[in-house]
């Protein structure tokens, strides 16, 4: 016998990063809307920018998921 059921919804810890798809900018999420620019790169946004209204990061047509490594 084989049970099929729909997946549970994947629980995202935050922070977490994406790439944006139409430029390449990399963006550190703190919320499901909230992130801060890491990479620019090829849009005009200055490094550090900081939006409250960005497309939810689970939008996935939007945003691809990305690993990311701080080191200094």
């Amino acid at each position: 016998m084989i049970e099929v059921k729909k997946p549970e919804a994947v629980v995202i810890k935050y922070p977490v990063a994406r790439r944006y798809r139409s430029d390449g900018m990399i963006v550190i999420f703190w919320s499901e809307e909230l992130g801060t620019i890491v990479h620019a790169g090829t849009s005009g946004f200055p490094m550090e920018f900081k939006a409250e209204r960005w497309a939810p990061c689970t939008d996935e047509d939007v945003w691809e998921p990305v690993d990311v490594h701080i080191y200094g």
